[in-house]
Formats: C-alpha cells, sequence, structure tokens
C-alpha cells in the first residue's frame, strides 16, 4: 500500500519543485520557534497561534498548487521561420480551469528571464497573448523550448515550479542572406540599369510594394514614397524568360555513409551551400523570376523540380548530403544521378549549379551550366561570416 502511494504521488507531482522564499524560510523558522514553546510552556494562547501559522503554510500550498493548474501555453508563429533570425511569436495562455481564476504566475519559455511572461490574473477560461521573440540557430525541424510555470502565490513564502515539456516541433528555413554584391548581377540584365524587379523583369512598371530590409533600395520609388510617407518598391512585369534554375549538389565527396565522420569544415561548407541556395531563390522569387530548384536526393528516373518557394525553402531545410563510399556501385549511382539532374529541365532560363565544395564528380556536368558557385570560397566565406552584408 505505501509504495502504491509514492508511485501515486511520484505521478501526481512530477515535474514539480518546490523551495523555500527568505521570507518563507523566516516564517518555517518562526513557525517552528512558536511550537517549541507552545510544548514547553503549555500556553493555549502559543498553540492557537501555531494552529494559525500551520494553517497558512497549507493554505499556501493549495492556493499556488491552485494557481498553476489546468494552465496551457499555445505558440503562434509566421508562416515562414528562418535559422539565425529573429523570429516574431505570439504566446495565448489560457486558463482551462471551470471556474476558479488563476493569480500571479509566470511562464518562462527558455534559459532568458527576459522573455519570461507574467500574468496577474487570469478567469476561468480566459486567453490572454502576448508578442515575443524567439531565435532558432539550425535549420530543419525543431522543438520548442521547454515551457517552466512559476508562482510564489499567494503569501510570498514558497516558490513553485512546474515543468511542462513541450513536444510540439516547427520548421525551421535555412538562414536568409541578402545575395552577395558579387554575384547581384546574376539579377539583372544588360541595358536595364540594374533595376529591382517583383512580378518580372522587363521594363514595365506592373505595380509598387512596401519595402522589406532584404530589398534592393535601388529599386525604391521616390516620388510615391515621398505621397505615401513610407517606402514603396517599384514591381515590373514579368518577360517570358524570367526563369531561373538552381542546381545544389549535396554530395559532399568528405562525407561517408556516417554523417558524424564528417569533417566539421566539410559540414560548414554544406551549410553554407544551403543558405546560398535559399538566399538566391529566395532573392529571385522576390524579383519576380520562375525558380526551380533540383537536388541529388530526388528521383534517378526524373526528379521534378520545386517551383513554389516555400516548397524550395522546406526541401533545403530538410536536406542531407548524398551518402558517399568507396564502393564503385555506390559512385555510380551517384554518377547517374547527376547526369540525370542535369538533363532534367523544365523551365529555359539561367541554370546555376551551387557546390559545397571543389568536387571532381561534377566535371563533366559543369559546361551544362551557366553558373557555378562554390560555397567555400572565400568571398561566400565571408559573405556568410558578416551575415550578408557588404564591408
Amino acid at each position: 500500500m505505501s509504495s502504491f502511494l509514492i508511485k501515486l504521488q511520484r505521478r501526481i507531482y512530477r515535474n514539480r519543485s518546490i523551495t523555500f522564499t527568505p521570507a518563507g524560510t523566516r516564517f518555517v523558522l518562526l513557525t517552528l520557534a512558536v511550537g517549541v514553546a507552545a510544548v514547553n510552556t503549555g500556553n493555549n494562547l502559543l498553540y492557537l497561534i501555531l494552529g494559525m501559522m500551520l494553517s497558512l503554510i497549507i493554505v499556501s500550498g493549495i492556493l499556488s498548487e491552485q494557481s498553476l493548474r489546468k494552465i496551457s501555453v499555445e505558440w503562434r508563429f509566421p508562416t515562414r521561420i528562418f535559422a539565425q533570425q529573429p523570429v516574431p511569436v505570439e504566446i495565448r495562455i489560457t486558463n482551462g480551469k471551470r471556474f476558479l481564476p488563476s493569480f500571479s504566475f509566470r511562464v518562462d519559455a527558455g534559459t532568458d528571464a527576459a522573455q519570461a511572461v507574467y500574468t496577474f490574473k487570469l478567469s476561468a477560461h480566459q486567453t490572454t497573448a502576448f508578442p515575443q521573440t524567439t531565435r532558432f540557430e539550425k535549420r530543419g525541424f525543431q522543438t520548442l523550448p521547454t515551457l517552466r510555470f512559476h508562482t510564489t502565490f499567494p503569501f510570498g513564502f514558497f516558490h513553485k515550479s512546474l515543468i511542462r515539456p513541450h513536444l510540439r516541433t516547427v520548421l525551421v528555413y535555412p538562414r536568409v542572406l541578402p545575395v552577395p554584391p558579387s554575384i547581384e548581377w546574376m539579377s539583372s540584365r544588360p541595358g536595364q540599369d540594374h533595376e529591382y524587379r517583383q512580378r518580372g523583369s522587363g521594363a514595365t512598371l506592373h505595380n509598387l510594394r512596401d519595402y522589406t530590409p532584404l530589398d534592393d533600395a535601388r529599386g525604391i520609388h521616390w516620388k510615391a514614397s515621398a505621397r505615401e510617407s513610407k517606402l514603396l518598391l517599384k514591381e515590373y512585369e514579368r518577360e517570358e524568360d524570367d526563369n531561373i534554375h538552381l542546381f545544389f549538389s549535396n554530395h559532399l565527396p568528405e562525407v561517408s555513409r556516417n554523417r558524424s565522420e564528417a569533417s566539421e569544415e566539410a559540414l560548414q561548407n554544406f551549410e553554407r551551400a544551403v543558405e546560398l541556395t535559399a538566399s538566391l531563390a529566395y532573392a529571385f522569387n522576390r524579383r519576380g523570376y520562375a525558380v526551380a530548384l533540383q537536388t541529388l536526393s530526388q528521383s534517378e528516373a526524373g526528379p521534378e523540380a520545386s517551383l513554389d518557394l516555400d516548397a524550395i525553402l522546406k526541401r533545403l531545410a530538410l536536406i542531407q548530403p548524398v551518402n558517399d563510399s568507396t564502393d564503385p556501385a555506390d559512385k555510380d549511382r551517384v554518377n547517374q544521378r547527376i547526369a540525370a539532374v542535369s538533363r532534367a529541365v523544365t523551365l529555359e532560363g539561367r541554370r546555376i549549379l551551387i557546390l559545397p565544395s571543389p568536387d571532381p564528380i561534377w566535371d563533366r556536368q559543369r559546361g551544362r551550366y551557366s553558373e557555378v558557385l562554390v560555397a567555400s570560397e572565400p568571398r561566400f566565406k565571408v559573405w556568410s561570416r558578416t551575415g550578408g552584408q557588404r564591408r
């Protein structure tokens, strides 16, 4: 029976902790002193005071537990989340109790105390929302941080904490940076004075839209911006050959079947190539080009290109290096995939090959591409290290 009660207690109070506050420590010591004095003197008044003080401790535990019960937290993220960039998020806190309110508790969603959300009172079935900013360092599916609920309600004697692991994951896209200055010319056409394009790269003005920090300031329509008291960007109509076909090689000659055996430099080059591909896809899409992406992870028989920007970013968020091996059969399969990718062109236009590092396996196919970008080059290392800012 005792073992059952112990298991039940551990189940009910799992992920909970309670510590004394300075005021609580003094109160408990004073209670013990009153108890000792009551036993030694037999004074009824001291027994009455002792009972009142013990009652306050019990009431404090009950009310603090009640305050943290059935409190749920929901995260609301924007449609696109990029790695290593601030992400605005709305935290919605709901009191799921039928009748009783919750008082004076704090929700901490990480190690940064500045991001903690404090609520003085939350009535039954009430929901309150707080804007916050978070950040994810890596691409791919990321688990949300563990939620910690804290309260010293009602008397401040004890600090009670409740930890709730968060099982939800969010998809984080690769970091997107401004296009490196050394290849900005690829987004313009001769004779158009490097005009910035959104709906297309033609010479006919199509529309005006709000300017964003990732846009080129050369495309701002200054007269319209002055009239509207905000920055507006010019959009041009699309021409028929506004097509960009990106080929990302996720083959690393340094990577064996076990990714952990790859050198740190090789993995850094790979991540830099992912960021470069994502940045190009984002920039060309914003400038009105039809962008397609192919990788070696797709079907050998006929790899299909991703045309939607979110589909491209999702593929890059989850992409991993293709296994390499000394087995000739494996090398033949990689060569076949490379040849199939190089032949599978669904769009006419500029074809750009992005390599993490120089790779001899692509030497025979380099002539099929108008541009070959190698992420291990010094210019891209500086571009990645400085966050795409010009120096």
